[in-house]
């Protein structure tokens, strides 16, 4: 593949094929920290965090998801990304956010599981706040 070959974007919910197009650049949370694929990146599966999907489209323009956990596949320039749910920020009910965010910090955790589990609600919650209040 030649590095000016644009990448092509696959974004999937169990419902539907959301976006199928080329692109020029990428940046998407993993499960453990923030990747962003260019043109000509090697090979690579991956798990999906929550949090922001920025996209920069051939032509320049950009678009966002937040995107709710999943899987990437980047094999030659295709970037095939699985998650259970993207919405764009338009779609984002800021009321219903803060909710989660209020029960997440409410929430007693006995256990290191539980704990776990409600940072990992409150960051949610606290990300998709920020992609809201940018849109």
């Amino acid at each position: 593949m030649a590095a000016h070959d644009p990448l092509r974007l696959v974004l999937v919910t169990p419902e539907t094929t959301l976006v199928d197009e080329p692109v020029s650049a990428l940046r998407f949370p993993l499960y453990d920290g923030q990747i962003g694929i260019l043109p000509g990146r090697a090979p690579l599966i991956g798990r999906l965090g929550y949090g922001e999907l920025n996209v920069t489209l051939v032509d320049g323009s950009h678009m966002s998801y937040f995107i709710d956990g999943g899987f990437v596949q980047v094999n030659e320039n295709v970037v095939s990304l699985l998650t259970d749910r993207a919405l764009t920020g338009e779609q984002i009910d800021r009321t219903a956010a803060q909710e989660k965010l209020k029960e997440a910090v409410a929430r007693v955790a006995h256990s290191d599981a539980e704990a776990e589990s409600r940072f990992r609600d409150q960051e949610r919650a606290r990300q998709m706040l920020a992609m809201a209040g940018r849109h």
